[in-house]
């Protein structure tokens, strides 16, 4: 397989709440989000501020299958909403015999509607993948019983 070119692959995209890396190099990866759930607005709510809650997550990804030399990671997120600002690209050194590199990103993401909230991940400008989780709001409930 000597001499074969690769090309990047997204090994695992999520988000979560918290990782730690262990003496050995395992991560874990705490509190997977896929949902997030929050009350319905009431309607009183300041329409020149549109964000209803603001959760911090942690982005984890992997990404292999890169040639050595100098690359670009860029990750952006999409909600629905008020577009957000996009970070600039980061410039990536992948030295020779790297297999996957693992990133942690963390983010305070600005819930401004329900639907799908994604991270895209690009890399020398290829889309590689994305995380998401939904966004939704709670049933009110009209039941007294406890």
């Amino acid at each position: 397989m000597a001499g074969e070119a690769s090309s990047p692959f997204l090994k695992y995209a999520l988000f979560c709440r918290d990782t730690a890396e262990e003496d050995g190099g395992d991560l874990t990866l705490k509190g997977i989000v896929d949902l997030f759930e929050l009350p319905e607005p009431d309607g009183s709510a300041d329409p020149d501020n549109p964000v209803l809650a603001t959760v911090d997550f942690n982005l984890a990804f992997c990404i292999g299958g890169v040639d050595p030399g100098d690359h670009y990671l860029f990750v952006t997120l999409k909600t629905p909403g008020i577009p957000l600002d996009t970070p600039p690209a980061q410039k990536v050194e992948w030295e020779e015999g790297i297999l996957f590199q693992r990133w942690i990103k963390t983010f305070r993401i600005p819930v401004q509607k329900p639907g799908i909230h994604s991270a895209a991940i690009l890399f020398d400008g290829i889309p590689l993948g994305e995380a998401t989780f939904l966004v939704r709001f709670t049933e009110k409930s009209n039941d007294t019983d406890s």
